[in-house]
């Protein structure tokens, strides 16, 4: 048998990732020293936070602000929604009250009430039937 050739390729070693860089943590630890304050930790100040954790810290404040902004708009939309039903219950009445007087006005007692000023007066002879035979 021939011998095999090919031989596995040996990976390079990847060299191990540096820290993380908290770019916006190292701009303020600039001017304030968060690193006493939150710092890594230090023999006899373990209960200190850590920097790397304001990330998270701040990712849990923005959902917080985002949930309360949404429970707040519900809120207004549960307001507009109420007030509008009650505007819409007032319109509906107000409807009904117009319908109502309309169909009034169309009745025959009533027409003859506000003719009556113009001279006009209802007709009592019943009206005569006109027959037509069928040889005419």
């Amino acid at each position: 048998m021939a011998e095999n050739k090919r031989r596995p390729k040996v990976a390079p070693e990847k060299p191990p990732k540096p820290p993380r860089e908290y770019s916006l943590f190292n701009w303020l630890n600039r001017f304030l020293p968060l690193d006493k304050i939150f710092g890594d930790k230090v023999p006899g100040q373990e209960e200190r936070v850590p920097v790397k954790y304001f990330y998270y810290f701040g990712w849990i404040i923005i959902l917080l602000v985002v949930y309360e902004r949404i429970g707040f708009q519900s809120e207004e939309y549960v307001r507009n929604s109420i007030k509008l039903k009650k505007e819409v219950d007032d319109l509906r009445a107000e409807y009904t009250s117009i319908q109502a007087e309309y169909m009034k006005s169309g009745k025959q007692s009533v027409v003859i009430e506000k003719v009556k000023p113009d001279g006009l007066e209802e007709n009592l002879n019943p009206p005569k039937k006109i027959v037509l035979k069928k040889d005419e």
